[in-house]
């Protein structure tokens, strides 16, 4: 379902990610785990295609998408939703649900 090959990104001209592996199949549920500033999230910004890919293959459902924006990551099903506080800081409980 999702195949990641030999990815490679990063900030600016500052390397962060060097030969990501990482392969989902089907029904399968997959963690990311490490300790702060192993690239978690660094990996999955470049999949969801919020950081560029520099180097390497992002193939989802058949479809190879490394160099797709990431509205159309967004369209085939792929989307990155960061953790964190104060992301809809200015909307209710209610209001966020009704806009679903």
């Amino acid at each position: 379902m999702l195949s990641v090959r030999e990815l490679e990104s990063g900030y600016g001209k500052v390397q962060v990610l060097r030969g990501v592996d990482l392969r989902v199949d089907e029904g399968e549920i997959v963690a990311v785990l490490g300790a702060n500033g192993a690239g978690k999230t660094t990996t999955l910004r470049a999949i969801s295609g919020v950081i560029p890919t520099w180097k390497g293959s992002i193939v989802f459902e058949g479809s190879t998408f490394a160099s797709e924006s990431p509205e159309r990551r967004a369209a085939l099903g792929i989307g990155h939703v960061p953790e964190g506080r104060g992301i809809l800081t200015s909307l209710t409980v209610g209001q966020t649900s009704s806009s679903a």
